[in-house]
């Protein structure tokens, strides 16, 4: 049972850092170490958004 439940917890995180759920807390922990301010969540979601699709697609 205790097997089971670790193996579920491990796929469970597996998949929480492929949807890049802990990118902002990364994010957050990194300027703060470097005494820098951080963006408030929906700034940094925001920016992320407006990289990915700010250049040009060459599909279809």
């Amino acid at each position: 049972m205790i097997r089971l439940q670790k193996i579920t917890r491990y796929i469970w995180q597996l998949l929480i850092e492929a949807c890049g759920e802990n990118d902002y807390r990364r994010y957050r922990e990194r300027a703060l170490a470097q005494g820098e301010a951080a963006l408030p969540a929906e700034t940094f979601f925001l920016e992320r958004l407006e990289r990915k699709y700010a250049r040009p697609s060459r599909c279809c």
